[in-house]
């Protein structure tokens, strides 16, 4: 199997063994790294260059399957020869996918913009519309601050308990958990800012969640019906993203993220850090360790993969560049430089100067826009 490096595919993998290959989605095609018997990573494929992509798995049975901005779903069963696949697909800007078995058949997830979720039951050859999180009572709310104003469904989280327990994360619209498959659907966490990132589920107790969102960072112990907030245990994050949990040690998760919201990194820097935990988040550790006094990019895209009790992490960033950590978030190494850079739709051209916008330009309510000013001031 190959590991895949995305903003929006999957996240958490636990192999047998190491793999040898990353595949990262960038705004210029699908980029391979490969691993040297030494350690070193070299890269060693392109494909799909002129796609910007933002999800990205591969299937139990070895078939890669991605989601593009701006060209609906490619898919390959060796990495290299791609295709379109797209149909049943009504929307063509894919954020997330995920993958699941059920019933022993693999199903495949994808989530769009505007906010609609599809499903394919013959890897990704066909996708159904399931039309239920559309019927949510609040779903023309659904939003996103810039151009053009639609919510998308940034990720998509399967519990590992219960395959037909799903929950799509909405930027900008909330948590929502579906019991069935996708059918119908149920909000959590309706007191929380609704700028929804990530959701990770714990692997060895279905009541305990974990949520990134664009403020700040929060953890339910009993389904999502109250949330514990843990801003000030990673107080260098204002913007949560990437979030990953240690199959095996489900105590162990790293958080990375932003010292404020995009709008800030105009000034040039994120300002990323990075927390881990040993304790299920009851407190949190700042990592340092390899890593610069400041981190000017964002880290859009995180995975975790785990050998037993063992595990590697990957970061990718709106510079091009990958990072490695071999002892859980601790310690960090960069092995890849100069690639495409990985990001969501917008936020490498705000790093990078090429992409302002003013408060005309984006629909914030006043009141986060207060929360907004509250996060960077703590971290001025």
């Amino acid at each position: 199997m190959t590991t895949c490096l995305s903003p929006g595919g999957t996240t958490i993998y636990n192999n047998n063994q190491f793999s040898s290959q990353l595949m990262v989605a960038t705004t210029q095609g699908l980029i391979t790294l490969s691993e040297a018997e030494s350690g070193e990573w070299h890269q060693s494929d392109s494909q799909l260059i002129e796609h910007h992509f933002c999800a990205l798995l591969q299937t139990p049975e070895g078939r890669f399957i991605a989601g593009s901005h701006d060209a609906g779903i490619f898919v390959s069963d060796d990495g290299t020869d791609w295709r379109p696949a797209n149909q049943g697909l009504s929307v063509t800007n894919v954020y997330s996918l995920a993958v699941t078995e059920r019933n022993g058949k693999t199903l495949v997830y994808a989530g769009t913009e505007p906010a609609n979720l599809f499903v394919s039951e013959d890897l990704g050859e066909s996708w159904l519309h399931l039309e239920g999180l559309n019927t949510v009572s609040n779903a023309d709310t659904w939003t996103f601050p810039a151009p053009p104003f639609l919510g998308h469904i940034k990720t998509i989280a399967i519990d590992p308990h219960n395959s037909e327990r799903l929950y799509a994360c909405i930027e900008q619209g909330g948590l929502y958990r579906s019991s069935d498959a996708g059918q119908s659907w149920t909000q959590l966490a309706e007191d929380l800012p609704n700028d929804l990132h990530r959701a990770v589920v714990s692997p060895v107790n279905p009541e305990r969640l974990f949520i990134a969102d664009g403020f700040f960072f929060n953890r339910s112990d009993d389904g999502g019906q109250t949330w514990f907030e843990m801003a000030d245990l990673i107080p260098r994050i204002g913007y949560a993203d990437q979030l990953v949990c240690h199959p095996n040690k489900p105590d162990h998760l790293v958080v990375v993220g932003g010292y404020a919201t995009p709008e800030a990194w105009a000034t040039g820097s994120a300002r990323s850090a990075i927390y881990y935990t040993r304790d299920g988040g009851d407190s949190w550790q700042q990592a340092d360790q390899g890593l610069p006094a400041e981190m000017m990019p964002s880290f859009e895209a995180g995975c975790l993969e785990a050998c037993a009790d063992q595990s590697r992490i990957f970061l990718g960033n709106t510079h091009g560049e990958v990072w490695l950590s071999s002892d859980e978030g601790i310690s960090w190494n960069k092995i890849a430089t100069g690639l495409p850079w990985v990001s969501k739709c917008f936020h490498a051209d705000l790093i990078h100067g090429k992409l302002q916008l003013s408060e005309e330009d984006i629909q914030i309510p006043a009141e986060l826009r207060e929360k907004m000013t509250e996060m960077v001031d703590r971290n001025s």
